[in-house]
């Protein structure tokens, strides 16, 4: 307890009044160099100061008591000032491709060619990721859609918010973590398409993380938004507050979102059934700054969804609820060889009803003549943690983390034949999930162009049911004992960064990775796969996955035009997939079981250009294309977007912007047929536009926007069940900043 309490007292100490201009030297971090020509900026982003030739800068700190740095080539760092502040070091960013950052609904990087800017204050999560070259999405209705990052989903890729491990609870993935964010409450999103980031995602798995907006210094704001699309009848009202004590010290943010539809109209009028919705999220967040420069940060988001149909499942969601907390400790920098930078402790519960109450049981072709009411939830608790070392006179970060996850599913049977008894199902009961990882980066600069980066991860994970009777059903299905599993999990990443000459740039990263099955693949029972048709049984018994990842970009930029292309193959061994289970398959029931299928192969590409004309006219320009296939059956993988791409025009004028954009997708011929279901998709374009307005001096903002101007019916190749996109539709949203 004295420990706790010298702790805490430590954060409070009391340093003597602030009285006169404080000089401080920015440094870089890694090689403690000064950093010249660095911004000084207050809180709402004017520029105070520059740093001199030395990175030395001087600043009132009664006036500015927050200051935000930056400086080219390396990340922004916000720092509250106190008495004892000397030095501020910044993290040098020149690995441009292996962690993009994609900035929502701000100002900032406009011109930077990795990164992506919603198009709308109206655009929803779900559009915003599908627009991203790279990224893609699995639709089972108009909500809560799967992201998928170069094929690879759920499983086989890391999505988390704030870095926290969040799982979902519907079996049937009705409930994917990225429904829990609106995109007011997102500050950016971190991509990692190559998983080079081993050292703090843990997996070498491409990654998704959704990084919320949180309380900051400065004066009152309030944000009130409204929209109403038709013909859908969506209505939509979300209202944002930031506000600080004088001091600066203390600040609180909170958000409250409220959406609701009613089922939307396809291309020539078909209206689709079952695809309405309603939702609501609320986001609360407190950060404190000691005078010792340490700050606390606590955030909380809670999501409520109702009445969420999805057309192409057997079942809709009745009730989808989400409490997703976090408590941050961030420590203010030092020159110290060993330094802790951030210390988060999570917890998360997620639950999920679903049922067919309001379906033709009595004549589907799946599950005949039974109601099949079906509920799920997972809670989690975790801690991450990172900071810097010096060791025999090298430098390097690390990163430990760990987590705890219970999972649990069940399922009713109940006959519409009254002389047939009722039955139960667990399809999962009590399982565990352990995880702990410890991770290194190391940065070196090679020569004045070339710089290198290596990272390492060692990982330990268990999986197992506390249930003796659910364990004992995978034990007759196998003939063999089972206890818990667990392995030792290895993932390692080489990255390198050349410099050619101002506009041209060369990064490459080498990956390689280990993935255990997760809780679903091992343990899960009796789950019904949309995507083949088949039940699915887990095996505790499945082999790690391996793979190999090569990734190569290439970028030019200048003041107004630039390009990348990404290249990348991604090799798989001991894959991991459904197999048929003849000896309990019949004609009406047919069961796959999980196994290592033997080598897969995903490659693919990414294109993305701008060019701003003039001051009026800007260009866009995304263009993607993914191959995989399944090695061993030598077939194509299944659900993989075919050739796709994104052509937006930007017209500013005064307070005025218009914006023209056509969607487009290439035929998709390569289908799955012996694992899957699916088959080919028609190339199809679509048009939308979008006129924004300012009025009152930029506080009101009007934007009407007409998507799928043509009216054109159409699917996307990752719609389950062939569920077409929403046909012409038109929106007004009104945004007032007080």
């Amino acid at each position: 307890m004295r420990y706790l309490t010298f702790f805490i007292l430590t954060l409070f100490w009391v340093e003597p009044a602030l009285a006169q201009d404080l000089s401080i030297q920015l440094l870089d971090r890694n090689n403690q160099q000064p950093v010249i020509q660095a911004h000084i900026k207050d809180d709402t982003g004017t520029v105070i100061t520059v740093s001199d030739v030395n990175g030395f800068f001087s600043i009132n700190p009664k006036k500015y008591p927050h200051i935000v740095v930056s400086a080219v080539g390396y990340a922004s760092k916000e720092v509250h000032l106190h008495p004892g502040l000397k030095s501020i070091y910044l993290k040098p960013q020149v690995f441009r491709d292996d962690t993009e950052l994609l900035v929502v609904a701000t100002g900032e990087d406009q011109n930077n060619v990795h990164a992506y800017h919603q198009r709308a204050n109206t655009q929803n999560m779900d559009q915003f990721l599908d627009n991203i070259d790279g990224l893609s999405t699995n639709k089972r209705g108009a909500f809560a859609w799967e992201p998928v990052i170069r094929g690879q989903a759920d499983q086989r890729m890391n999505l988390t918010i704030d870095g926290m491990q969040v799982f979902k609870a519907c079996v049937d993935k009705m409930d994917p973590i990225t429904s829990y964010v609106e995109t007011s409450n997102l500050s950016k999103l971190h991509i990692d398409k190559s998983g080079s980031g081993v050292a703090e995602n843990g997996s070498g798995n491409s990654t998704l993380d959704l990084v919320t907006q949180r309380a900051e210094h400065h004066p009152f704001s309030l944000q009130i938004q409204s929209a109403y699309r038709v013909p859908d009848n969506y209505r939509h009202l979300n209202l944002t507050t930031n506000i600080s004590d004088p001091s600066g010290r203390n600040a609180v943010r909170f958000s409250g979102s409220y959406k609701k539809a009613n089922d939307f109209t396809a291309g020539n009028d078909r209206t689709i059934n079952n695809t309405q919705y309603e939702k609501l999220n609320l986001n609360a967040s407190y950060k404190h700054t000691f005078r010792s420069g340490h700050s606390i940060e606590g955030n909380y988001i809670t999501d409520k969804a109702y009445d969420v149909g999805y057309p192409a499942l057997l079942m809709d969601a009745t009730k989808a609820l989400a409490d997703i907390g976090q408590v941050q400790f961030n420590f203010a920098s030092s020159d110290a060889n060993f330094q802790l930078d951030k210390v988060q402790l999570y917890a998360n519960t997620i639950r999920h009803w679903m049922d067919d109450y309001d379906r033709d049981v009595a004549n589907r072709a799946v599950m005949r003549g039974m109601y099949m009411p079906m509920y799920g939830e997972t809670v989690t608790y975790g801690t991450r943690m990172n900071g810097k070392a010096a060791l025999l006179g090298h430098s390097f970060n690390w990163f430990l983390d760990g987590y705890a996850s219970h999972a649990y599913g069940d399922m009713e049977m109940n006959s519409l034949d009254p002389e047939i008894e009722d039955m139960f199902i667990y399809n999962l009961r009590d399982v565990q999930t352990r995880n702990v990882g410890l991770g290194l980066k190391h940065q070196f600069r090679a020569s004045d162009k070339i710089l290198l980066k290596l990272e390492e991860n060692i990982r330990y994970k268990s999986l197992d049911t506390g249930n003796e009777s659910f364990a004992s059903f995978f034990e007759g299905l196998y003939d063999r004992e089972l206890d818990t599993r667990q392995k030792i999990l290895l993932s390692a990443s080489g990255s390198a960064l050349w410099m050619l000459n101002d506009r041209w740039s060369l990064t490459g990263n080498l990956v390689y990775s280990e993935r255990m099955g997760n809780h679903m693949e091992l343990f899960g029972h009796y789950i019904y796969n949309y995507t083949d048709g088949f039940f699915y049984d887990g095996n505790p018994w499945l082999k790690t996955e391996r793979t190999f990842n090569t990734d190569v970009n290439v970028t030019w930029e200048t003041d107004r035009n630039s390009f990348s292309i990404s290249l990348f193959h991604k090799q798989y061994f001991t894959y991991i997939d459904g197999i048929l289970a003849e000896d309990v398959s019949s004609n009406d029931f047919k069961f796959k079981q999980y196994a290592n299928v033997g080598d897969a192969v995903i490659m693919g590409g990414e294109f993305r250009s701008l060019n701003n004309i003039n001051h009026v006219i800007s260009l866009e320009n995304r263009i993607s294309y993914l191959y995989a296939q399944n090695q061993s059956l030598n077939e194509p993988l299944p659900l993989i977007p075919p050739l796709k791409g994104n052509s937006l025009i930007h017209l500013h004028h005064g307070k005025n912007m218009l914006m023209g954009e056509v969607e487009w997708a290439a035929a998709q011929n390569r289908v799955a047929e012996t694992t899957s279901i699916e088959d080919q998709t028609e190339a199809f374009a679509v048009i939308n536009l979008s006129f924004e307005r300012k009025w009152m001096g930029s506080s009101l903002s009007s934007i009407l926007e007409v998507n799928n101007l043509l009216d054109h019916y159409y699917h996307t190749h990752t719609s389950i069940g062939n569920i077409p996109e929403a046909g012409r539709n038109l929106m007004l949203s009104l945004r007032y900043n007080f």
